[in-house]
């Protein structure tokens, strides 16, 4: 945010929060701290503090109290407002509960408006989703109600687990472990993704690494919103390290399909890419896009080693070649040890893509099993991946 002229840069996004909830504040600003040069976040409350369908608690979330929190968030000169909130999905009043509700907030404000079960569906929409499980920290109640909710909108809900609990304060304060155990609970092979309507339960912490075990998307309700947000006001980039929605990238998505491509083409275990492209929110020390063999660790989650302080990407930028290790142990250029010794690479192969003289990318190929010989067709089909992938970078105006 330093590096902003002035706070009039950003583009402000309101949210409407239960006053109860304690996760998606610390999160949401968590979550979208890679990008906090562009965008910032500002806070109005609604009384909340028990979450059942009885008359009491579903009379918490009454229209006119979130217009007036959005009334009063509008002093701020913002850009966009939402009820960052999943009642209208749980408490039996419907869909059209928060349609009009996000209606009455722009007619209030003359912002763009939303909520976060509008922004759920549109995720759900998007990626053509019938059929999916759902884990909440619940009661009955609530429980029944969102399955009530989503299958009156002709979606299946396969299977669901709850934690049973009412009080709102003590959703976010779930130990993580509980999560995933619920998580894993709510899983079945016939669920295409799992559905988390709850803004107040830190799943978003454990996202990444669960979705790598359970080998499918779980669409956040904090999660949810973010992205939602972020289109609103035009931010179109991926954010790294909080799960598939939040990272995925038309462009990106491209060049997993070449890794993959590629992964297949020389055998390997991995093909990782990386870019230094800030203005994209991409950064060498996260890996952008990956493809892996089954059973294969990503390296998507773990963003710790300094990249540019490698022998190996410290060579690439003076020598402008591609370079091949057929046995990482014994290399003239040493690999990053924990390469070799937390995730096992035996053998590998680098190749650059430079701006000017600038290394500004690079892809990798892993081998696991043993060392190994690369073979020119290999090295080849590594070399046009990156040119394949340097055109595209041109073609969607990523690089020139």
């Amino acid at each position: 945010m330093k590096g902003v002229n002035s706070l009039r840069d950003l583009k402000k996004v309101g949210f409407i929060v239960p006053s109860s909830n304690t996760a998606l504040e610390p999160i949401t600003v968590s979550m979208a701290s890679q990008i906090g040069d562009r965008i910032s976040f500002h806070f109005g409350r609604v009384i909340v503090q028990t979450l059942d369908t009885d008359e009491k608690s579903i009379g918490q979330f009454k229209t006119d109290k979130m217009v007036a929190s959005a009334v009063l968030l509008n002093d701020a000169d913002l850009d966009a407002i939402l009820w960052n909130g999943t009642s209208g999905s749980w408490s039996g009043q419907g869909l059209q509960a928060d349609v009009t509700l996000a209606v009455e907030m722009e007619t209030a404000t003359g912002l763009p408006a939303s909520t976060s079960t509008l922004a759920q569906i549109e995720v759900l929409e998007k990626y053509g989703v019938k059929r999916f499980a759902m884990a909440g920290p619940y009661v009955d109640g609530p429980t029944q109600g969102l399955v009530n909710f989503y299958k009156g909108l002709g979606y299946d809900v396969v299977k669901t687990s709850q934690m049973n609990e009412r009080a709102n304060v003590a959703f976010a304060n779930t130990p993580l472990s509980t999560i995933k155990d619920l998580l894993r609970e709510a899983d079945s092979p016939e669920a295409e993704c799992i559905v988390v309507a709850c803004t107040n339960w830190p799943v978003a912490l454990v996202i990444d690494e669960m979705e790598e075990e359970l080998g499918k998307p779980i669409y956040d309700s904090i999660c949810v919103t973010l992205w939602k947000a972020m289109r609103m006001v035009g931010i179109n980039v991926p954010i790294h390290g909080w799960g598939r929605l939040l990272r995925n990238d038309p462009t990106l998505a491209k060049i997993d399909t070449a890794l993959a491509n590629l992964l297949e083409s020389c055998h390997a275990s991995r093909t990782t890419f990386r870019l230094d492209l800030p203005e994209r929110n991409c950064h060498v020390d996260m890996v952008c896009a990956e493809a892996c063999a089954p059973g294969v660790k990503p390296l998507k989650l773990d963003p710790s080693l300094n990249q540019r302080a490698l022998k190996t990407v410290q060579w690439l930028e003076t020598s402008h070649r591609t370079l091949v290790q057929g046995d990482c142990a014994n290399a003239e250029v040493p690999p990053p040890k924990a390469l070799m010794g937390v995730y096992g690479v035996k053998a590998q192969m680098l190749t650059p893509l430079y701006q000017g003289d600038d290394l500004i990318a690079w892809i990798s190929v892993h081998y696991i099993p043993s060392t190994r010989e690369w073979s020119e067709k290999e090295i080849q089909a590594l070399e046009s991946t990156m040119e394949d992938v340097k055109k595209l970078l041109v073609e969607e105006k990523w690089i020139s």
